[in-house]
């Protein structure tokens, strides 16, 4: 089997940083409230992406402007310098990050092909797979960026690019990424199969040909369609 994968919330929990920047900073979020906070946060840094891909702002300025507008869009009072100190505690927390056993262990002994396409600043995709141990398992030859790239998913023209680089079929190939929009629709669009890991429990549709929610489910499929072949 042939699987590419998303980094960002697929390989590991993104939200942890931000959580345990949330506890440093002892926001007042209730907690019911964390997870539409923490896609309040998300979506305002998602909204300036494009920004980060034309080098018309850095990573840094992204991160205090999402913290800063999410604060500001539930009322929380939050300066700018405040903004600024988050960013460098999520950095720091981010240097932190790691996939859990369950996927070393697959990546560890799968016999299938496999390779990354991830959104994001090429350099600082790369740390974050570096500190996941990503290298270890797949060859640095497989590991694309849309900030290498110059285009970012959902366009069709970044899974193409990955196609054509590793001479391949789009066919041949599964999408594993846990943002419908950008993953699933892009991929689909592509040629690709694809598997939605949802594991925050966001949109869904018909261009996800499987759907899990935890890491162990996701596993289970890929050992499931690797005994198909």
């Amino acid at each position: 089997m042939k699987f590419l994968f998303d980094c960002d919330d697929t390989l590991y929990d993104l939200s942890w940083p931000f959580k345990m920047c949330l506890k440093e900073f002892q926001l007042h979020v209730p907690q019911e409230q964390i997870d539409s906070f923490y896609a309040c946060y998300r979506a305002h840094g998602d909204a300036i992406f494009s920004k980060i891909q034309n080098n018309q702002i850095t990573v840094d300025q992204s991160g205090a402007y999402r913290i800063l507008k999410a604060c500001e869009e539930y009322g929380i009072p939050f300066s700018e310098e405040d903004a600024v100190l988050f960013q460098q505690c999520y950095k720091h927390y981010q240097q932190k990050i790691s996939m859990s056993p369950v996927f070393h262990d697959y990546f560890s002994s799968t016999k299938s092909e496999c390779g990354i396409l991830t959104n994001g600043e090429d350099m600082h995709q790369r740390n974050k797979l570096r500190t996941l141990q990503v290298f270890s398992y797949i060859p640095a030859n497989h590991i694309f960026t849309s900030g290498q790239i110059g285009v970012s998913k959902p366009d069709i023209r970044a899974f193409q690019y990955v196609m054509k680089a590793l001479d391949e079929k789009a066919s041949d190939w599964f999408y594993i990424g846990d943002n419908y929009i950008n993953d699933m629709e892009g991929a689909r669009k592509a040629g690709l199969h694809t598997i939605h890991f949802n594991r925050h429990h966001q949109k869904e549709g018909p261009c996800s040909d499987h759907v899990v929610y935890t890491e162990e489910e996701l596993i289970l499929l890929l050992r499931e369609l690797e005994g198909r072949e």
